[in-house]
């Protein structure tokens, strides 16, 4: 289970290494910034399965830190996620498919 905070400090030159659930929760992020950029062009037979991954993914809201930050204060973003670094990495993968599945829609038209 995936319960952790993220430490968005701000560079002091040490290594930071992240986990393996920090990375997919980043591509996770990423592949949901292409779909939602493109949400206009999202077939009606796919926007269900948008919807449930929007909703599986939510918890990893990236404009939540920016609504609640304070100038001159260290921020840490709590992530609610109940799942595992397996099922995460599942989730990726299905965002993936759904962003290939709406790139092919856009071409067609």
């Amino acid at each position: 289970m995936i319960n952790s905070s993220l430490n968005t400090k701000s560079y002091t030159g040490d290594i930071y290494m992240p986990t393996d659930a920090q990375l997919l929760i980043g591509k996770v992020l990423q592949i949901k910034d292409k779909i939602i950029a493109k949400r206009h062009c999202i077939p009606s037979d796919l926007k269900a399965e948008w919807n449930t991954l929007d909703e599986q993914t939510a918890c990893f809201e990236s404009e939540a830190l920016y609504r609640t930050a304070v100038k001159g204060q260290e921020m840490n973003k709590h992530i609610e996620y109940k799942g595992s670094v397996k099922e995460l990495s599942q989730l990726v993968k299905q965002l993936k498919t759904l962003n290939k599945k709406v790139n092919v829609t856009q071409v067609r038209h």
